[in-house]
C-alpha cells in the first residue's frame, strides 16, 4: 500500500488534473481501493470542477474536522463517513473502489485545521490495513505550511512540473526546499522525491532531471482538451479513456504505486488497531 503526495508550483502546472488522472487509472486488484484526498489549503477544486457541482458539499475535509470535534470522536472514527465514492463504469467489482475526500471550500478554513494535518498524515500511513492506496493533492502551497507533514510522511512525493523555462524556474526553489525538509529530522529522506513532468515546452525529461536533481517518475502529455475533462468536467467522449493522456497515466500509475510500496516500511501502531475497530464503516 502506498501514500503518494502531489505538489504544484506557481503557474498552475496541473496538480489536480494529474491527481485525478492517476485516481481514474490506479491499478486495483480485487478488494483494493484508492483514495484521493484534496488537502490543498487554498481549497478543493474537484466538486465544482470535475464533478460540476453535481454533489452537495456536505462531506469532505472541513466537515470531517468539524464533525469529529462536535461528536467527541477522533478523526479515525469519523473518517469513512466523509468520503465520496466516484462512479467507475469499468469496475465490475462494486462501488467505493475509487474514492474522494473533498477539500476545503473556503481559504479561511485552513487556519482551523492546524491540529488535523498530523492526524491525517498518521491515518493515511496506517490505512494500508484497509487495502487502500492514498493520493494526496497538496496544491501549490500545501507542502510548505502546516499540511506539509502529509508530504513528509508520504512514501512518494511528486512535484508536478511543466517542461518550460518558466516551469523549471518555478520548480527549482520548490524542489530544493522540499529536499531540505525531507532530509530533516521529521522527514523520511529524499529517495521518494521525484518529478511528474507535463510535456509542455522544449525541455526533455533528462534535462529536467539534471536541472532539478530529481528523477522524473512519471511523464504525462500536455493535452489541454483531455485535461479539461479532469479539471472542469468537460464532456469525456467515447475515446477519452483511450486517449494519450489516460494511457500515460495508466502506465505511470503502476510505476508510482510500485515505488511507493518499495519504500513503505511495515508499520505497526495503535492507529492500526483503531482502524480495524472501525472497519465496518469503510468496508
Amino acid at each position: 500500500m502506498a501514500v503518494t503526495a502531489l505538489i504544484g508550483t506557481p503557474g498552475a502546472p496541473g496538480v489536480t488534473s494529474s491527481a485525478l488522472a492517476l485516481l481514474r487509472t490506479w491499478p486495483l486488484e480485487e478488494n483494493r481501493r484508492v483514495l484521493l484526498a484534496e488537502c490543498d489549503p487554498d481549497g478543493g477544486a474537484i466538486l465544482p470542477g470535475a464533478l460540476q457541482g453535481r454533489l452537495p458539499a456536505d462531506r469532505g475535509l472541513r466537515h470531517l474536522a468539524v464533525s469529529s470535534r462536535r461528536q467527541g470522536q477522533d478523526l479515525v472514527a469519523a473518517f469513512w463517513t466523509h468520503l465520496v465514492a466516484l462512479s467507475d463504469p469499468s469496475d465490475a467489482l462494486g462501488a467505493r473502489r475509487r474514492m474522494l475526500l473533498p477539500g476545503l471550500t473556503d481559504l479561511a478554513q485552513a487556519a482551523s485545521l492546524t491540529a488535523v494535518w498530523p492526524q491525517l498524515a498518521d491515518l493515511f500511513t496506517a490505512i494500508e490495513d484497509h487495502q487502500t492506496d492514498v493520493l494526496v493533492d497538496l496544491g501549490r502551497a500545501g507542502a510548505f505550511g502546516p499540511p506539509g507533514v502529509l508530504a513528509l510522511k508520504a512514501d512518494t512525493v511528486l512535484v508536478v512540473v511543466r517542461g518550460t523555462l518558466r516551469g523549471l524556474h518555478a520548480a527549482s526553489s520548490r524542489v530544493a526546499a522540499l529536499r531540505r525538509r525531507m532530509e530533516g529530522v521529521d522527514g523520511r529522506g529524499t529517495s521518494g522525491l521525484g518529478i511528474l513532468l507535463i510535456t509542455e515546452g522544449a525541455y526533455t525529461a533528462r534535462e529536467v532531471e539534471q536541472e532539478l536533481e530529481a528523477p522524473v517518475i512519471l511523464t504525462l502529455p500536455y493535452a489541454p482538451k483531455e485535461a479539461a475533462v479532469l479539471s472542469d468536467g468537460a464532456p469525456e467522449g467515447a475515446k477519452f479513456g483511450r486517449s494519450e493522456l489516460m494511457r500515460a497515466a495508466r502506465s505511470g500509475a503502476a510505476a508510482v504505486r510500485g515505488q511507493g510500496i518499495a519504500r513503505r516500511p511495515r508499520i505497526t501502531s495503535p492507529l492500526h488497531q483503531k482502524l480495524r475497530e472501525v472497519a465496518g464503516g469503510g468496508r
